[in-house]
């Protein structure tokens, strides 16, 4: 035997060594999760707890000193604790699909595999089958960095009384897929318009006299483009991948970094933790100065606003409702005497959650 091999074989008897250990110390971490899951349903408190994850997360990046990146060292923990939670209770988690869509791939950047994934035809969908206690949350988007709100995420929480339970971010990356390599010869593309807005300038460019035909979802445009050998699709990697389509071209999204924040939405909140966002959604008089003295009392409070979206009230023309992020949580007592004065100056208030920021781990 050579010196080589003699050194491949000592290494290799190495990590196997560390092999058995490491299975061992898996099964034994997952015992303990298990009892944690056991008191959990006993107290009748959640089974998935966003503060415990994040928590999980900032330690093991602390003590990942190398040679794997922190990101796959998350990864490998987003797995274990998917599996010990399915071993008391397997989530069920809703997503705008069908399989392959961008909230498919946000859904299990989140939760891992070991869950039950349920797809929705649309994001009224998911919030009423949470809503009804068919599903255990949902993962919904609500805006994307180039093209901003999604309208009908906005509008589902002033129908119904779920809450923000956390939040995380989806790079986002289009795909042209399909069967025709011509695009000269290319008649239709199929894609959700917030997606298809995503990429209007390569459309523009390289599809000009294509119709753009809008659907429920990216991976639902992949789905049609298969079943009807007709036309291409814009959606993702994943996507084509699923429903057996070619890639025609990549990266068609008209600006890098395209990123989308998706929500999990549920009946309960999620407890506090060191770094926090709270979401809210106000009304207020029809009357000069009424949105001044809201964001007054935010800024007389030194508080940090990350966000402010308005949306039509259907009722009453060129009235608003006004969606707020801002930094801190809702037991913050600084955070609770504000809300007090905000909503005492509002026609209609509704609190949308606390929960803990994603900042700090992008997906």
């Amino acid at each position: 035997m050579s010196s080589a091999e003699e050194e491949l074989k000592k290494l290799r008897a190495g990590i196997d060594s560390l092999d058995t250990e490491i299975i061992a110390l898996i099964q034994k971490r997952a015992g303990f999760a298990q009892e944690i899951g056991r008191v959990k349903k006993e107290s009748g408190g959640p089974i998935y707890r966003p503060d415990r994850e994040k928590d999980v997360y900032e330690k093991v990046t602390k003590l990942s000193g190398g040679p794997l990146p922190s990101s796959v060292i998350r990864a490998i923990y987003r797995e274990m604790m998917s599996g010990t939670i399915a071993l008391e209770h397997p989530l069920k988690i809703g997503f705008l699909g069908p399989e392959g869509s961008f909230s498919h791939s946000a859904m299990r950047s989140k939760f891992g595999s070991s869950i039950d994934a349920v797809p929705q035809t649309s994001i009224p969908d998911v919030f009423r089958m949470v809503e009804e206690g068919k599903l255990d949350y949902g993962v919904v988007p609500v805006e994307n960095s180039t093209e901003g709100q999604v309208s009908s995420t906005l509008d589902m929480f002033l129908e119904t009384d779920l809450f923000v339970y956390s939040e995380l971010y989806q790079r986002i990356s289009f795909s042209l897929l399909g069967f025709e390599t011509d695009l000269s010869l290319v008649k239709k593309i199929y894609g959700i318009r917030i997606g298809n807005e995503q990429c209007r300038n390569w459309i523009s460019a390289n599809l000009p006299n294509a119709e753009v035909v809008d659907t429920s979802s990216t991976a639902m445009a992949a789905k049609l483009v298969s079943e009807r050998k007709d036309g291409l699709a814009i959606a993702s990697k994943i996507a084509g991948e699923i429903y057996n389509l070619n890639v025609i071209a990549e990266g068609i999204e008209d600006y890098s970094g395209n990123t989308t924040r998706f929500l999990v939405i549920g009946k309960t909140e999620s407890p506090k933790t060191k770094e926090d966002k709270t979401s809210i959604v106000f009304s207020i008089p029809n009357q000069t100065g009424s949105l001044f003295a809201i964001l007054k009392t935010f800024n007389d409070a030194s508080i940090n606003l990350t966000k402010i979206e308005s949306r039509p009230l259907k009722r009453n023309l060129w009235e608003y409702h006004f969606f707020v992020d801002f930094i801190g949580h809702k037991e913050d007592p600084k955070i609770a005497e504000l809300l007090e004065k905000v909503k005492s100056q509002c026609t209609l208030f509704k609190l949308l959650g606390s929960y803990p920021t994603a900042g700090s781990f992008p997906t």
